[in-house]
């Protein structure tokens, strides 16, 4: 609707529209934040849920997946594991050798205070 043809309706008329429109774009924003918190917290947890698989000993991606109750690796949990390793939270067991057959994924000392941070609700 153009701005003339708004302007022309009765004042009573021009408030309920503008008052739709702004619930409409109002709940489109919260839906978007919804869904992108929702996201984040996802992520907090495959980050944890992997952690906590590599809290007792070193295991491979096949391991990690397999406790995961995976039937293969898949795609988000190689994310994951990139993103554990990029934020130092993960290591490699062969730094040398990142594609070798024998290699584990073992927790940082870093990685191991994220995990008690997140368990502890922020408190070491």
């Amino acid at each position: 609707m153009k701005i003339e043809e708004i302007i022309k309706q009765p004042e009573e008329n021009w408030k309920q529209e503008l008052q739709q429109e702004l619930q409409f774009w109002f709940s489109q924003g919260i839906e978007k934040e919804k869904q992108e918190i929702q996201q984040e917290l996802q992520q907090e947890l495959l980050f944890t849920l992997v952690i906590s698989k590599l809290l007792d000993s070193p295991k491979s991606r096949k391991e990690i997946s397999n406790e995961l109750g995976q039937k293969a690796i898949s795609g988000r949990l190689n994310e994951v594991l990139a993103k554990l390793l990029q934020y130092r939270l993960i290591e490699w067991t062969i730094k040398d050798k990142p594609n070798s057959s024998k290699q584990k994924f073992k927790l940082t000392k870093r990685g191991l205070a994220f995990y008690v941070l997140v368990k502890n609700g922020g408190k070491l």
